[in-house]
This record gives structure tokens, C-alpha cells and sequence, in this order.
């Protein structure tokens, strides 16, 4: 087989866009639709929050009494989280829903009205006179006609700026048969929701034999698209005499960091078993294969979160971090840090640092040697540093620089292997990794699953740990993760 003929990009982008989308992007490279959407929820959660403040404190004072600035607080943290999730449970999130003026004011002023409607009651109950009343009815009014008035503008704004190309959703098809270019005919009918911007041309049938290499090149392939555009969605529409592999071709997108989604006659299925599905194009649904563990604010919440640890961490040590490089400095020759490339988030290259341990050598630059027990470039001091870890602490500085996270999958160098076969090769579901930034520690090392991997079950085995973390992520599962490693993570028998 010749992998170069087993898959093509073809980028359509200048022949779907207008002029004044392609002029725009060459000035202003254009937001992802999730901008729009946090603006929104950060708008309306401070509107609902100052509303729910003032409406307080007029009550208050009407009746002459005193409120505390911690309880005004807490009434606006409440009453905007309940608004946000009454928003949420209606999805009204959704980005063609917040454009649509009228349905978006519209199921805001019925949140605002359904959130607060205990506490409207119990201000009128609260109250005594014709004063009280009349405040909380106005407070409560004006709470829901500024929420209304932030989805007016939110949605006139997003409809500018779809229109002048300032927010795109790119997507790509998977495919070069009919049921691709219907795909692209219902995309260019419904310009709202997506941007093709090209297609990936598969000839599946040179594929077959040698689906290892064929699919590692697709997701390579797609990688660099992701790259260059703000890929969303890849679209899977390949025709129906390619569907013997559309299983492995399925599987090898799941290591991407983006959304996968099927178009139903791909796989020999009627559209209509799928009619209440969320994701459609033109009307015609499409289902979900994989998606990214976190999207939007919480990705953005993890990444600020560990940044803004790994700084507080480094200043905390530093002045041990001083001692270390100043006893290397003393105990070998050469540079205080140790640069390597390693594989990060969408399988991207990116250097890593650690404190130096070995001394200076020149090993092949196609070749990786694995550190053994008693390994001699291992300098006396060096030893001490891989045995209680503390060679791994400059890499708090790759996470401030956004290269990796406190906690995630430990990143490989592209050359490692297992049982002379490379991670790729020797585990299907190795390239899953990608999905997320590599971390410092990770659920496979506090479970032991760590130091050089001589055989495909270690590899395997720390590939399992690492995709039930990334199934599992969450802020409790990463303290759990520090906490672990505080205690019993930085001594193993296999840090040498």
C-alpha cells in the first residue's frame, strides 16, 4: 500500500466563503463561537448578581433594617447560579438559540421569572406596608428586563459579527462521494451553524492491509488542519462501499481534540431513527462519536487554574529550585537544565525542562536511550534528583508557559518505545491522549504505572490509567491526583 494515496485535504474554503469573510480574516483571525457564549454568561451573571444585590438592599431598607455585606453576597451568588442553570436546563446556550432574538429574551425573562420566583414571595410576604411591596415588584422587573436587555445585545452582536466573519465554527469532511458533497450542500444552505473548510479524500481501499500506518496518517493529516483553523467538528461521510472500515476509521478520530459526528446513511442508517438528535445540519441529524473531555469555560478554567498553581507553587521553592541548579552547577559539567521534545496537546511538539542528571553526551538524534538501574551518565547528584523526583520541578514552568498542566498524562517523547514498537503502534488507543495537555503527575503514576516501559503491557497499562482519567476529569479527581502525589508520589522504586 502507498500510505501518501490513502487520504488528501482538500481546502474549499475560498470557494464556500464571501469576499468579506475572506477579507476579514486576513486583518482579525476570527473567534470560536465560545467567546460569544461566555461573554453571555458572564454578562448575565453580573447582571443577575448586581439585581439581586440592589433588590436586597432596598428591601432592607424600606424596612429600616441592616444587612451584612456577606449575606447581599451570598443572595447574589445564589440567585445567579440558579438563573444559570434554569438558563442551562432550557438550553438556552446554544449558539443558533442565543441568535435567535426573540427565543432568547424570551426563555431569559422566563428563567429570570422562574429562578427568583421564591424569593419574590418571600420579599412580598416579608414585607408590611404598601412600600415593600412596591419595591419588590419593581427590583424584580428591572432584574428581568436587564437580563433581557443582555441577550438583545449579546444576539444582535453575534448576528454582526457571523456576518462580517468574525466568529466562525469551522468544520471538515471526512469523505469524497455523495454523501460528502450532500453534506456540503446542506452546510453552504445553512451558513449560520458551521464553515466548511475542506474535505479529507480517503481511498479506503489502499487503506486496507495496513490500518496502523494509514489511520496514524489521517489523524496526522487532521492535526495540521486543526492547526492552521479553528477546527469544531469533522464530519464522518464517507459512501456506503467504504463501510467495512468505517469502524477503524471512526476509532482513529477519537484522539482528536475536537467533535466527531457521524452522518447516519454512512453507516446504513435512516435519518429519521435519529430525528431528536441536538447536532443537525440543514435539518438532517447527525450522531455524536467522541467529543473533548472539557470545552469552553471549563478548559479555560482548568488551564488558568493550573497556571496560576504551578506560579504560586514556583515561588514558593524557588529558593530550593536556587540550591539545586547552583549543586549541579558544582557536581557536572554542562547546562542546569535538560531540554527535550516531547508530544503534548494534539499531539503537538513542545520542549521540556527538568534539572539536568546525566552527564554531557551526544546520542543519535533518531535514537532514544532509556535510563536504566545504575545507569553510569547518571552523576552522583543526579541520582538523588530522579529518586525523589525533584528533577521533574522546572516543568512548573511549562505549565505557566501553557505547554502542560499539574495533572494530566505524562508526555512521551515521540521516539519512546515499548518492546521496540513505538507507543502509537504498540496501543490503538494511545493517540486518545492527545485530547488533553500533558501533566506533571497523573493517575498512572500514583498508581505505580511509571519509569521506563521494557514491555507493551506496561505502556498499555499506562495508557488505560491515563484515558480513565481523562473520562473521568474533574477538579475533585485532580486534588485526589496532588494529594497522592504530596504524599507518596515523589519516592518510587521505578524513579531512578
Amino acid at each position: 500500500m502507498s500510505n501518501d494515496a490513502m487520504s488528501e485535504f482538500v481546502d474549499t474554503s475560498d470557494e464556500l466563503l464571501g469576499s468579506a469573510v475572506t477579507l476579514s480574516s486576513n486583518f482579525i483571525r476570527p473567534l470560536s463561537r465560545w467567546w460569544l457564549i461566555a461573554t453571555l454568561q458572564i454578562c448575565e451573571a453580573l447582571v443577575v448578581a448586581a439585581s439581586s444585590y440592589s433588590w436586597l438592599t432596598d428591601i432592607t431598607f424600606a424596612r429600616t433594617q441592616k444587612i451584612g455585606l456577606i449575606e447581599l453576597l451570598t443572595c447574589g451568588l445564589t440567585v445567579s447560579l440558579a438563573v444559570h442553570f434554569v438558563l442551562r436546563a432550557l438550553g438556552a446556550y446554544d449558539f443558533i438559540g442565543i441568535l435567535n432574538t426573540l427565543r432568547s429574551c424570551a426563555t431569559a425573562a422566563f428563567a429570570w421569572a422562574l429562578a427568583t420566583a421564591g424569593l419574590l414571595f418571600w420579599a412580598i410576604e416579608l414585607g408590611t406596608g404598601e412600600l415593600d411591596w412596591q419595591v419588590s415588584w419593581f427590583d424584580w422587573l428591572v432584574g428581568g428586563l436587564l437580563i433581557v436587555v443582555v441577550r438583545l445585545l449579546i444576539a444582535q452582536t453575534g448576528s454582526a459579527l457571523l456576518r462580517l466573519g468574525w466568529i466562525c465554527h469551522d468544520v471538515v469532511i471526512i469523505g469524497n462521494g455523495a454523501e460528502a458533497q450532500l453534506c456540503a450542500q446542506l452546510l453552504r444552505n445553512d451558513r449560520a451553524k458551521a464553515r466548511l473548510i475542506g474535505f479529507v479524500f480517503l481511498d479506503m481501499a489502499k487503506a486496507a492491509g495496513s490500518a496502523i500506518a494509514g489511520w496514524q496518517r489521517l489523524g496526522g493529516e487532521l492535526r495540521h488542519v486543526m492547526e492552521r483553523y479553528r477546527v469544531r467538528d469533522v464530519i464522518v461521510a464517507t459512501s456506503g462501499q467504504d463501510r467495512p472500515w468505517l469502524p477503524e476509521l471512526v476509532q482513529s478520530l477519537h484522539g482528536l481534540p475536537v467533535r466527531v459526528l457521524l452522518w447516519p446513511p454512512s453507516c446504513g442508517a435512516d435519518t429519521e431513527w435519529f430525528a431528536r438528535s441536538d447536532d443537525k445540519i440543514g435539518g438532517v441529524p447527525l450522531l455524536l462519536v467522541s467529543a473533548p473531555p472539557l470545552d469552553g469555560w471549563r478548559w479555560a478554567l482548568k488551564d488558568s487554574r493550573d497556571r496560576f498553581l504551578a506560579a504560586l507553587i514556583l515561588a514558593f521553592i524557588s529558593p530550593l529550585l536556587v540550591c539545586i541548579s547552583i549543586a549541579i552547577r558544582l557536581s557536572s559539567r554542562g547546562p542546569i537544565l535538560f531540554r527535550q521534545e516531547r508530544e503534548g496537546y494534539n499531539g503537538q511538539s513542545f520542549t521540556i525542562f527538568k534539572f539536568r542528571t546525566m552527564r554531557v553526551s551526544n546520542p543519535p538524534v533518531d535514537e532514544l536511550t532509556l535510563t536504566a538501574r545504575g545507569d553510569p551518565r547518571v552523576f552522583p547528584l543526579g541520582a538523588l534528583l530522579r529518586r525523589t523526583s525533584l528533577d521533574e520541578l522546572p516543568q512548573l514552568l511549562n505549565v505557566v508557559r501553557g505547554d502542560m498542566w499539574l495533572v494530566g498524562p505524562r508526555p512521551h517523547s515521540p521516539l519512546a518505545t515499548a518492546a521496540g514498537q513505538r507507543y502509537a503502534n504498540a496501543v490503538q488507543e494511545y493517540m486518545s491522549r492527545f485530547r488533553v495537555k500533558p501533566g506533571i503527575t497523573g493517575w498512572a503514576q500514583v498508581n505505580g504505572f511509571r519509569g521506563p516501559t521494557y514491555t507493551l503491557h506496561h505502556i498499555q497499562q499506562r495508557v488505560a490509567y491515563d484515558l480513565y482519567y481523562i473520562e473521568h476529569l474533574s477538579v475533585w479527581f485532580d486534588l485526589q491526583i496532588l494529594l497522592h502525589t504530596a504524599i507518596k508520589g515523589f519516592v518510587h522504586k521505578n524513579a531512578f
